[in-house]
């Protein structure tokens, strides 16, 4: 089993952002963004040092907590720094793009990376959709056609014209072509059955983010059904589980880090400091808890759509036992890590980063 770090870049105060989507630039401070880019960049390379072997990027529009609205220029950095790992674009939003532009994006970063580009389609949330004024209603259809377009750019070697419903080009012709032929890995991160079915289909990858193993595993069960239907089976790197995580030295200091926490911006009464070994518990009993509304980017949940929360929380052992169950029961072959909490440090997260890549990480690579 791989992992892959998602390099959400998130501004390093965003411990005082309101608890609402859009975070109001009036909260931007020039000078610590510009530091809190060069953090994240550094936790990417120290990611990639403790053997990491994706870093991932997301589009995600008005928010500091992921800031990445513009996902190929971050990647692009990234790659030129990262020297090994797959640089995994897991975006673009297609509602919100012209599947053209994305396809000549993909295509310059296969080419700059020399073939390290995974690329995953998504259709992203109802909030995202208001940023560039798109009808949500289109949403479903505009990712479904955006990837045939996409796919048909990436793959024909001639000029062409597209006439479909929500997009039309009297000439497409993408240039370059990708290093990998006949198409860089890629993936459909979905939930849904239609675009799961796409995916097997088109004999693309699944990734799906946040949920916990009771409801990926009825998700990867249908895709591989329809996988096998269309004649082929998926590698374990075509199977991506993306999650949220907080890793301690052992159980109990995450359990009194979780009890610092707040619950500003939910409702009242929730409770929160018997979740964590809550989860530990369950985890140990064969179990899983669905950690989505637990923690967030913020209360809200305006990062990958709808409080992602923990997914993985422990000490070592725990988190690894969390992470092994996407493995056996979904066949999940990466695991993307959301690192950033709110309220931890640039050097809270590398040293997470370094107990991952020593504690942890050698056992995935076992499974």
């Amino acid at each position: 089993m791989k992992a892959s770090y998602l390099g959400a870049m998130g501004y390093s105060l965003r411990r005082d952002f309101p608890p609402t989507w859009p975070t109001p630039p009036s909260f931007s401070d020039p000078e610590t963004s510009v530091q809190s880019y060069q953090d994240g960049i550094e936790e990417c390379e120290f990611a990639e040092e403790m053997g990491f072997e994706w870093v991932s990027f997301s589009e995600h529009h008005y928010s500091g907590r992921i800031a990445t609205g513009t996902p190929a220029v971050m990647a692009a950095a990234v790659a030129e720094r990262c020297k090994s790992v797959k640089i995994a674009m897991l975006g673009p939003l297609l509602p919100l793009n012209n599947p053209v532009r994305a396809a000549e994006e993909l295509t310059l970063l296969d080419n700059l990376t020399n073939g390290r580009l995974v690329m995953g389609f998504l259709r992203g949330t109802p909030n995202e959709d208001q940023v560039y004024g798109v009808n949500p209603a289109e949403g479903r259809g505009r990712m479904l056609e955006g990837m045939d377009l996409i796919l048909k750019a990436m793959t024909e070697p001639e000029p062409f014209a597209w006439e479909g419903r929500y997009y039309q080009f009297r000439t497409v012709s993408v240039w370059p072509r990708p290093v990998q032929q006949p198409l860089p890995a890629a993936l459909v991160a979905t939930r849904s059955d239609d675009a799961v079915q796409y995916a097997a289909q088109h004999r693309l990858g699944l990734g799906v983010s946040f949920i916990p193993v009771s409801q990926m595993g009825p998700i990867t069960d249908k895709y591989l059904q329809w996988c096998d239907e269309a004649g082929w089976r998926p590698q374990p790197d075509q199977l991506v589980f993306r999650g949220s995580i907080y890793l301690a030295e052992t159980d109990r200091q995450a359990q009194d880090w979780f009890d610092q926490q707040t619950d500003e911006g939910r409702a009242p009464g929730m409770a929160l400091r018997s979740s964590v070994s809550q989860v530990i518990q369950t985890t140990r009993a064969g179990g899983t808890v669905d950690y989505r509304n637990v923690f967030a980017g913020s209360a809200s949940g305006d990062i990958v759509g709808g409080a992602p929360g923990l997914t993985f929380v422990g000490g070592p052992d725990t988190v690894f036992e969390q992470i092994k169950a996407y493995h056996d029961r979904c066949g999940a072959g990466v695991i993307d890590l959301f690192f950033q909490q709110p309220s931890l440090t640039h050097s809270d997260i590398m040293a997470e980063i370094d107990l991952f890549g020593r504690e942890v990480l050698p056992r995935l690579k076992e499974l």
